[in-house]
Order: C-alpha cells, then structure tokens, then sequence
C-alpha cells in the first residue's frame, strides 16, 4: 500500500448508522448543562430546526386553506374512465342543474371527468387517478363516482363506496333493489358476507341520451358522502322518463 493509498483509506470516516448517531449525541448531551446543551443544539442543529417548523407550518397552513377555502356543493359527481363532454356546463350539466333548481350562486355542482383509473386486480392502472379518488373521497367531497360495472365492483375492497346496507341507504337501496350490485370480500376481510356497493345504470340517461359510456356503467356513492339527498335527486334525474 502507497502512503497516498494508507491516508485515503485513514481519511474516510465510518458511516454511522441513525441509532449510532442518536446515541452518540444523547451522550454528548447528558455530559452537559441544560443551558449548553440548548446552545450545542442550536449551534449545529438550528436549520433542521426551521426546516421542519416551516414545514409543519406549511403543511397546517395548507389544510386550513383546504377547509376554509374549499367550495360547497351541492352535489360532487366524478364520471371515471369516460371520454365523453360530461363536465362542468356540458348539456348534462346544464340539464341536471335545471332540473334539481339547486341555486348555483350558493354552492357548486360539479361534474368531473377527469379521473381514469381500474382498481381491478391484475390490471390496475391510473394510479395517481385512484389517489385523486382517494382524497375526493376521504374528505367527503365526492358524493357518486361511475364507471363499468366490472371497474366499479372492486372498489368495495378498498372501503371507498358506502355500503348500501347502511341504514341510511335503505330508501336508495329499497327503490332500487333490482339494481344492486354487490361485492364479495375475500377471505380475512373483516366484512365476510356480500354486500351492495352500488347500483347498474346501464339503461338510464346518463348512457342512453347523454352516452357518458358507451354500454354499460354503474353508480357507488361515496362512504363518507352526507348529501344523500342530492345523490337521490341525481338518480331520479337519470332515470327520468323523457
């Protein structure tokens, strides 16, 4: 070994681990005063410090402006995996909106078509779609989501869709019982019976007049919706004789 070579290899430090590191500098700490050790702290650590306050602020400050900033609806649709002119001021739009005399000036409608992904297994795809799903449905923001049958039925894994055995569902789930579409858990899923997860609207305006899909779709409502009765005013819509 070359002298050069000898002191390179002296030179390079070993890479402490995060325990090593934690413990090292807890018994750095524990040799000192309270003071010194608030100064020693602050010396060597205060940009972390401010990085991770300027985060927790940015992080809380964004949220505030979620809920405080976010706009109210009267109803939140999201038409996944179609292609079609469905959205905000579409002809549905601006039918619907006609026909449920909500007052727009007071809160939203919204109609998004934005959101293309498949939960099925084997052939998931869109995955920052689903995320959007995701959000939108967590914060109670979506009320109905459509899609293909096939599409829409896995979606019940993912505790997304409420449950139409739900006692708030019974009404829904009494008018339409001949529609129902049901999801099976798998084997250690903490519900192990079969339940609805929505209901198949393949027959009514939404593919039929407004051709949202070309064949088949069907409808789930968000789990943590709370205008039930703007999804029912939206049903009655679509299925309205022309």
């Amino acid at each position: 070994m070359t002298y050069k070579q000898k002191d390179k290899s002296q030179s390079v430090k070993k890479r402490l681990t995060f325990r090593e590191w934690l413990a090292e500098e807890r018994a750095k700490l524990s040799k000192m005063s309270f003071g010194k050790a608030v100064k020693y702290i602050w010396q060597y650590y205060s940009l972390y410090i401010i990085g991770i306050i300027g985060a927790v602020w940015f992080i809380a400050y964004m949220i505030h402006r979620l809920i405080v900033g976010a706009p109210e609806y009267w109803l939140y649709a999201a038409f996944a995996n179609s292609t079609a002119s469905a959205g905000n001021n579409s002809q549905i739009w601006k039918d619907f909106a006609a026909y449920s005399g909500y007052d727009l000036s007071e809160k939203k409608i919204e109609f998004s078509t934005n959101m293309y992904f498949d939960y099925t297994p084997g052939r998931i795809k869109g995955t920052e779609y689903y995320n959007s799903f995701v959000a939108l449905t967590d914060t109670g923001t979506l009320d109905i989501i459509t899609m293909d049958p096939e599409q829409l039925v896995p979606l019940g894994q993912s505790g997304r869709l409420m449950n139409w055995n739900f006692e708030e569902c019974a009404a829904l789930r009494e008018k339409y019982a001949d529609r129902l579409i049901w999801y099976t858990p798998s084997e250690g899923e903490e519900i192990e019976e079969p339940f609805p997860v929505g209901i198949d609207i393949s027959d009514s305006l939404l593919v039929t007049k407004y051709k949202v899909y070309p064949q088949h779709a069907a409808l789930g409502i968000g789990v943590n919706s709370t205008r039930l009765e703007a999804v029912k005013v939206f049903l009655d819509f679509i299925f309205v004789s022309e």
